[in-house]
């Protein structure tokens, strides 16, 4: 059960409908990432269109899922922040978690509640037992009031194949000025890139 709830728990927001800017605008990476990003919160965003409840919401996910290389699972949280439903069957046992109890989580939560705006978050580390996930949220809204939000997980190494970093000689994401993800050596001569993403900023240095 722990193992199940950390990776669907590993879930920083952008105006619903802005894009993404890049410092410098010219960088590649930087650029594939909006890209990315932009891609699957539109996806996103078609699942929360829908108002999915309990009932519907492995039916609103499926496109997303079959759209997305690396799609690890996705579940629906109520306005209390409680996983109500799971995607893949085989979280079940994350149904009823409140998402309240990860501390790392308050920041974003508060987010939500006062201004509700999709949500991304740092890739997170994983381990032996738990694959390295991103995590994306989109508020569903009714009346101009929160009702629920639609989140979902992608691999790690999906996305850093997508943006072009997975071959990288090295590189490092800095998240919200803490470090989130790196690998290889950067040496002299590595490329730099702010880009800022729905409510979090990502420091991407790197070198190909």
């Amino acid at each position: 059960m722990k193992n199940t709830i950390l990776a669907l728990i590993g879930l920083c927001a952008l105006p619903f409908a802005a894009s993404a800017q890049v410092q410098p605008p010219d960088d590649p990476v930087g650029k594939a990432t909006a890209a990315y990003f932009a891609k699957t919160f539109t996806d996103l965003q078609a699942v929360a269109d829908q108002h999915p409840t309990k009932e519907t919401f492995r039916e609103a996910m499926k496109p997303l899922e079959e759209a997305t290389k690396g799609f690890f699972g996705g579940s629906l949280i109520d306005t209390d922040f409680v996983i109500r439903e799971v995607y893949h069957p085989r979280d079940f046992l994350a149904r009823g978690f409140d998402l309240k109890k990860v501390k790392q989580l308050d920041h974003f939560w508060e987010l939500m509640r006062k201004n509700p705006t999709p949500q991304l978050s740092e890739p997170g580390h994983g381990s032996i037992v738990q694959p390295r996930l991103i995590a994306m949220r989109y508020p569903v809204m009714k009346d101009g009031q929160l009702a629920a939000v639609v989140s979902f997980f992608v691999r790690t190494g999906a996305f850093l194949d997508a943006v072009g970093l997975g071959d990288a000689k090295g590189y490092r994401i800095t998240c919200r000025g803490v470090l989130a993800e790196e690998d290889g050596k950067l040496g002299d001569n590595s490329k730099s890139v702010t880009v800022s993403l729905p409510a979090n900023e990502w420091l991407i240095e790197y070198v190909l």
